[in-house]
């Protein structure tokens, strides 16, 4: 699931009496928006749903309402049939089109589960080996590592995302999307880049990793990524609507365009193909993705073929790398999950950034699934999971006459006093400094100015406990979290470990929070990074290009080294290394240049901006 940046507490200098009548109009809107009027039967007759398409579609027209999303479609599928395809709103707002389950969406990241499927057929043919080093089938491929020790890049660990590559590629790329060079010049463009993570170590979602698949497909295969794609796997599935380069699209089929929902207005989003297309540039139809989920339903067969075996999908859904210390579980290019008591979820999401969100959610043991797109920003994981979950819980019910069972609430325990000194300190928590300490025999934290009470439910797992819960204002305020479901544990490290606070976001997520070293007076060489910087290109040849992008700083805050948006807080490691401590870049190594001043993190070089000159024309 990608984060972003947002202000943990919303609402300054408001009264407490002020704050109260907010809590009562929320209560009274929040049960009005989300209030379903679909009258759930005492029992659901087996096989039939009615009820579940009814609530669906009510909880889509109130999200729609709410996350102001111009469009939405919406599969449930039960094995090879779909029970339920409709799509609401309009593809496109300029133009008046309506969406239908044709229109056309940009999934972004469910691309991973297509190049993670085709790999998978070249370990199934005996052409690849899913546990030998990458290089042995990509010559050209090399990265820089402060990890000697660390074990060789697998194919495995780049479909579980445990592999140490970074997010991104590493120079600017000289080729556009669909060009049959592009993909070796990603792979060659890592010989810049440095390991995030021994292999094994931590979940880093990694696109340039989907990317290298994709690359090893072009290699073994003998074609481009796209052109086999097309033919050889979208084709046979029965996804004749879709692609990987949108000008293959038909051209009978409207494409949605992605919105931005800014102060009442929608923005429409600029729609062009990006150059990692295995991992984020395919284009499908509601209809085709739910022939796709169908497909995976049953086993790998399509019209009478079996395309992959039931037994290859059944090892891509199991948990390969994950521990308590990396809880995050995750298969061979699915992402999984236990929901509804203990059933297996697997699933991908793709978006929202670009202006689409797209998620396919399936319960392969029960044969359920359901497939959701939306183009708006706002249209993310937190939003698509929930739903997904709800309805495959009703689909569940429907099918199987199974319930899920409610949820027990954790019961308060007691903690030595003595223990709760060892989780106190500073960690890095979304991009912010997050301080924990022990008062008296209770442990409070601090966030951007939200100070809360953690609760232990174990010697190691806490609750939130805070006013905002008992009087309602967690959703009125916007919090990027849902309170209620988070749960904070701490683990003790040693010599070999280092101390971690892990934050469990329900059932779907899982943020790794390091501890920051508490700094009274900062080092040297913080004083030398701070300051202004203009962004430019990293080029093939390793220099910087002459565009400048825009700029960026580095300060210190509160004692903490940080960049604003999406790098965030920074820790430099030697005199060279700085390494990037939180969000999706979280791991990675920035370089930095003490003759120069100058620092590069993959493609983007970050050189000291020219004072601006004041009015007189002089440097200020």
């Amino acid at each position: 699931m990608k984060q972003k940046r947002k202000t943990w507490l919303r609402v300054a200098a408001v009264t407490p009496l002020v704050l109260l009548i907010l809590a009562v109009l929320w209560r009274w809107q929040s049960s009005t928006l989300e209030r379903v009027d679909a009258r759930k039967p005492d029992s659901i007759p087996s096989g039939d749903y009615t009820y579940t398409v009814e609530y669906a579609d009510q909880r889509v027209r109130q999200m729609m309402k709410r996350y102001h999303l111009p469009s939405v479609a919406v599969a449930l599928i039960d094995d090879q049939e779909v029970v339920w395809e409709e799509a609401f709103g309009l593809a496109n707002l300029e133009q008046g089109i309506p969406a239908t389950p044709d229109t056309v969406y940009r999934v972004f990241s469910i691309s991973k589960a297509f190049t993670a499927i085709e790999t998978m057929r070249l370990v199934e043919e005996g052409l690849v080996d899913l546990d030998a080093p990458i290089t042995d089938y990509l010559q050209d491929f090399s990265i820089q590592s402060r990890f000697p020790d660390s074990e060789p890049i697998t194919v495995r660990s780049i479909l579980a995302h445990r592999s140490g590559l970074p997010r991104n590629e590493c120079y600017a790329l000289t080729h556009g999307p669909g060009d049959e060079c592009v993909l070796r010049e990603i792979v060659e463009s890592l010989k810049y880049c440095h390991r995030v993570f021994p292999v094994g170590h931590r979940y880093h979602y990694s696109n340039v990793g989907a990317d290298t698949l994709g690359r090893l497909i072009e290699q073994v295969r003998g074609e481009s990524f796209a052109q086999y794609m097309e033919g050889r796997l979208l084709a046979v599935t029965g996804m004749d609507d879709s692609a990987f380069l949108s000008a293959w699209i038909p051209a009978d089929r409207d494409v949605a365009l992605g919105y931005e929902h800014y102060k009442g207005e929608y923005y429409p989003m600029e729609r062009r193909d990006i150059t990692s297309l295995p991992s984020a540039n395919l284009y499908a139809t509601l209809e085709d993705m739910s022939a796709f989920a169908s497909f995976i339903l049953g086993g790998g067969e399509a019209d009478g073929e079996q395309i992959i075996r039931s037994e290859t999908l059944r090892l891509m859904f199991e948990d390969q790398y994950s521990n308590p210390r990396d809880p995050e579980p995750m298969g061979l290019g699915w992402k999984t999950s236990r929901v509804l008591g203990s059933e297996l979820l697997v699933w991908h999401d793709g978006g929202p950034d670009d202006g689409t969100g797209s998620l396919v959610a399936l319960l392969p043991e029960r044969k359920l699934g359901v497939v959701i797109f939306a183009s708006a920003t706002s249209f993310g994981a937190n939003l698509s999971l929930p739903l997904a979950t709800d309805l495959l819980g009703l689909m569940l019910e429907t099918k199987l006459g199974l319930s899920p069972p409610e949820a027990e609430k954790p019961e308060r325990v007691g903690v030595d006093p003595s223990q709760l000194n060892d989780y106190g300190g500073r960690y890095i928590a979304f991009g912010e400094a997050m301080d924990v300490s022990r008062r008296g025999h209770r442990l409070k934290a601090s966030i951007q100015g939200m100070r809360f009470t953690l609760v232990p439910v174990d010697e190691t797992r806490f609750r939130i406990s805070h006013w905002l819960l008992t009087l309602g204002l967690a959703d009125l305020l916007q919090l990027p979290l849902d309170l209620r479901e988070l749960e904070i544990e701490f683990l003790v490290g040693d010599e070999s470990e280092e101390d971690l606070m892990i934050i469990h976001l329900g059932d779907f997520a899982h943020e790794v929070c390091p501890r920051y070293p508490e700094v009274t007076e900062p080092p040297q060489l913080w004083g030398q990074l701070t300051g202004t910087y203009d962004l430019v290109k990293r080029l093939p040849s390793g220099r910087a290009g002459g565009q400048v992008l825009g700029r960026d700083g580095i300060q210190i805050e509160n004692g903490v080294l940080k960049m604003p948006g999406v790098v965030g807080p920074l820790l430099p490691i030697s005199e060279t290394e700085i390494i990037i401590m939180s969000g999706p870049f979280a791991g990675e190594t920035m370089v930095y240049d003490p003759d120069t001043g100058i620092l590069t993190h993959q493609w983007l070089v970050y050189k000291p901006a020219e004072p601006e000159p004041d009015a007189q024309g002089h440097s200020k």
